[in-house]
């Protein structure tokens, strides 16, 4: 398992694989555009659990890129909804109700209200990972949020499975750190779409690696 975990690191960090880094990092940095970004990965980590044979590459095609990208990112927030509802609700709180008063019920509850939503947003994370990969199985948003079968996945592999969680939860907060706290705005904002990049690039290699496939097609020669 530490050979797979290292090799998922390491993979967008070749040389051979710059260029995906590079392309998807810049198309990262923009909204609305980065959907092409995140459709690069969608097709990758598909390729991956279904076990197509050849290396994921920029084929010009940004258009079948971009709509994955939006399912993908459909996907995503369906699974972040509620928590992103509790954080504006905090944050409203916050900025709004409590009118700038350190000591005020107001803020004490959208401190509540925030870090209740972090917690949601990483039960929410728990259940993300394998809704995608059995979203991109199944091709089916409906099949991806299935709690149940996303749960019965999980239970096949749940140590394996812990271990993955936890590493993208630390690679998101790495990345989270740096930009906020040791780069300056700038600088920060220009590295933003690459680290980013770079993490989804990683979580896809892990997912791929660990991810316990329904079924496996097999093409036998006639």
């Amino acid at each position: 398992m530490r050979k797979k975990i290292i090799e998922s690191f390491k993979q967008p960090l070749l040389k051979k694989n710059l260029m995906d880094l590079l392309v998807g990092g810049i198309l990262m940095f923009f909204p609305i555009i980065n959907f092409i970004s995140l459709g690069f990965v969608y097709d990758k980590l598909k390729a991956g659990i279904t076990l197509e044979k050849g290396k994921q590459k920029w084929d010009g095609n940004f258009k079948r890129y971009f709509i994955d990208g939006f399912y993908l990112s459909v996907l995503i927030f369906g699974y972040f909804l509620i928590p992103i509802f509790f954080l504006f609700l905090g944050v409203y709180f916050i900025s709004i109700l409590s009118h700038g008063e350190i000591v005020s019920l107001f803020l004490f509850r959208g401190l509540i209200l925030i870090v209740f939503s972090t917690i949601l947003f990483l039960i929410s994370l728990y259940f993300l990972l394998f809704g995608i990969c059995i979203y991109l199985e199944e091709n089916s948003l409906k099949e991806a949020f299935n709690l149940k079968n996303v749960i019965d996945r999980i239970f096949l592999i749940p140590k394996e499975y812990t271990i993955v969680y936890i590493l993208v939860v630390g690679v998101l907060m790495i990345s989270i750190v740096i930009l906020t706290l040791l780069l300056n705005w700038v600088t920060g904002l220009l590295l933003s779409g690459f680290l980013f990049f770079y993490d989804l690039l990683v979580i896809s290699n892990l997912l791929i690696k660990f991810y316990p496939r329904k079924s496996v097609k097999v093409l036998l020669p006639l």
